[in-house]
């Protein structure tokens, strides 16, 4: 990697935050008590404590496609969760919660698994998304089962999807998590339990070494590349709507200053087929 491109990754670096995924993968990474602190305003649960926490979990399926979480977390209460951060709603669709949701059920239920004597953990996939998601004009969604027969009552599946809305931020607990999640700026964050590791990874000699060196390997590997070059809301909107109208890949690339090959590793890191 050239001298150049190493100080456009240190420029891309102090301009992430939270919401973004890449950032929110190193940033996790090793960091139990950072996700913690975060899922305890979250589930407004002050006694909540990680165990576990894997981030880029693959979890693989042998009759279809696997799943990668951004971070697979286990709760001392025996609660499994699964956090995706999403900064394109359409990324955190009711199917992608469905499928997510049996991907944290597969990991668990292994062959000899009998039903009514072994038991499945609680299972909880959380979409934290940039806008509202569900448009309800609400900061937290909670989607579980019910009986429509019984007048609603809950099917105990002990399964649960949970929307945070980051565009929802108020003087809350949890809109003050959403500004900082959404905050570039360490100095401007409201809790110093993020901002402290923001702080380091973006300022620190030592933590923008390690932040290049995870970014580069990224590059490198080509699978995140056109998601860490030319990131603009703008370059990525102009191409998922053309992508949706089935324009092709040179109609994309004379739109953008996008290459082909950015273009495609942006559409299938949204899981898209790649553009021809």
């Amino acid at each position: 990697m050239t001298e150049q491109e190493r100080q456009k990754l240190i420029d891309t670096i102090k301009g992430f935050c939270l919401i973004d995924d890449i950032y929110f993968n190193i940033y996790m990474d090793g960091n139990p008590q950072d996700m913690q602190f975060i899922l305890r305003i979250i589930e407004n649960d002050p006694g909540l404590e990680v165990i576990d926490l894997y981030t880029q979990h693959e979890v693989p399926n042998l009759y279809g496609r696997g799943v990668r979480f951004d971070a697979f977390v286990r709760s001392t209460a025996g609660v499994e969760y699964n956090i995706e951060v999403q900064r394109d709603s359409s990324g955190a669709c009711p199917e992608r919660a469905r499928f997510n949701s049996s991907m944290l059920d597969a990991r668990v239920v292994q062959k000899g698994f009998k039903w009514g004597k072994d038991h499945l953990p609680p299972a909880k996939v959380i979409f934290i998304t940039e806008n509202d998601a569900l448009c309800g004009g609400k900061p937290l969604y909670h989607v579980v089962r019910v009986i429509k027969e019984l007048d609603g009552k809950r099917f105990e599946d002990n399964a649960e999807i949970i929307y945070v809305n980051a565009n929802y931020i108020d003087d809350s607990p949890l809109g003050r998590l959403m500004h900082d999640m959404q905050c570039p700026n360490p100095d401007d964050m409201y809790y110093t339990e993020l901002a402290e590791r923001a702080k380091y990874l973006k300022t620190n000699e030592h933590g923008v070494i390690e932040m290049c060196e995870a970014m580069e390997k990224l590059v490198n590997d080509g699978v995140e590349k056109g998601r860490i070059e030319g990131r603009t809301e703008s370059e990525q909107n102009t191409i998922l709507r053309l992508w949706r109208k089935g324009k092709s890949l040179a109609d994309i690339m004379d739109a953008t200053d996008w290459t082909g090959e950015r273009i495609n590793a942006f559409l299938r890191s949204r899981n898209l087929q790649p553009a021809q």
